[in-house]
Parts: C-alpha cells; sequence; structure tokens
C-alpha cells in the first residue's frame, strides 16, 4: 500500500489522487496513478459546459497494455489520498468490472477512516 500511496501522490487530478499497484506472485506487474485530459476523443461527447473531463482511472491505467496472461490472478492495491490522509478508494463499478475482465482476483483499497479492506472478485 505504500507504494500506492506513493503513485496516487504524483496524480494529475488535483482532486481526488488514486494510485493502483498490481500484483501477482509478489511481484509488481504494473502501476498507474489516475490523469485529468488522458486523450481528447472523449471531449467530443461531454456534455459538460467544461471539456476536460477524460479521466483515466488508476485501476484501467494499471491494466492498460498487459495481456490477461500477466493479470490472470494477480492482486489490485488502490490508495486514495488527500493530503497525508487516505481515503475511500474502493474501485468504481466500471473499474470493478474491467479489473474481473482482466481476471484480477482480489482487490484491497483504503477508506476514509484509514482502514484497509480487502474484496473477492
Amino acid at each position: 500500500l505504500n507504494l500506492a500511496r506513493r503513485i496516487a501522490s504524483q496524480s494529475t487530478h488535483g482532486t481526488h489522487n488514486h494510485g493502483c499497484v498490481l500484483v501477482k506472485g509478489g511481484s509488481v506487474i504494473n502501476v498507474s496513478a489516475n490523469k485529468n485530459n488522458y486523450c481528447t476523443f472523449g471531449r467530443r461527447f461531454s456534455i459538460y459546459a467544461r471539456k476536460d473531463f477524460s479521466t483515466l482511472h488508476a485501476e484501467l491505467g494499471a491494466v492498460l497494455g498487459l495481456d490477461k496472461s500477466q493479470t490472470q490472478g494477480a492482486t489490485a492495491y488502490v490508495v486514495r489520498v488527500k493530503g497525508d490522509e487516505w481515503r475511500m478508494s474502493k474501485p468504481c463499478p466500471m473499474c470493478e468490472g474491467a479489473l474481473r475482465h482482466c481476471g484480477v482476483k482480489k482487490v484491497v483499497y483504503t477508506t476514509n477512516d484509514g482502514c484497509v479492506i480487502t474484496e473477492k472478485l
């Protein structure tokens, strides 16, 4: 979780700083932080006045570019930080579905009260 916390501090989102570390067999296979303005494609479909809402979630960034054989059976460690405090980082339904589709079997995430939750996917 400490590595995920360091990755979250590199987030370009500004408000919600998430980090995700994928681990399989005791080895880190990929890391990612959430990012704003990840691509310009989504802007043309935005219903909001602001057109800079294209966000890459940390969990999706961690599985992008990896083959399912690499992610099958992995564990995702997800952390959200605000200052020095942990915040709720339970993956959203989209990310949870993507992790499940990629074969990730377990997710470990932080809560607002500093607890760490482990869930099977």
